[in-house]
């Protein structure tokens, strides 16, 4: 129940993280998933209640399922950074 419950939760991010278009949205995307009170951090409180042998495999799968999201929010900050920037660019640029 709890490994389909974090796979769900990649999926979800995985996928608001490729529709996002800004960095404002993208960082709450990083709060809502992986802050103090975020969806993963909620689900592995409840590891606690898994049977002793589940548990190494359960915090392993969290700990890909959180790379995974870590990497997708880290591939578009850098996309939108250059995204805005080029935007910037354009918008100061000066026809001699």
């Amino acid at each position: 129940m709890m490994k389909a419950k974090l796979e769900e939760l990649q999926i979800q991010a995985l996928a608001e993280i490729a529709q996002v278009d800004s960095s404002n949205c993208l960082n709450e995307i990083r709060v809502r998933y992986l802050g103090k009170k975020g969806s993963l951090t909620v689900v592995l409180r409840g590891m606690g209640a898994l049977e002793p042998k589940e548990r190494p495999l359960i915090g392993q799968l969290a700990n890909q399922i959180r790379a995974a999201i870590e990497a997708a929010l880290n591939e578009k900050a850098t996309l939108l950074a250059a995204q805005e920037q080029a935007e910037k660019l354009a918008k100061e640029a000066i026809d001699i």
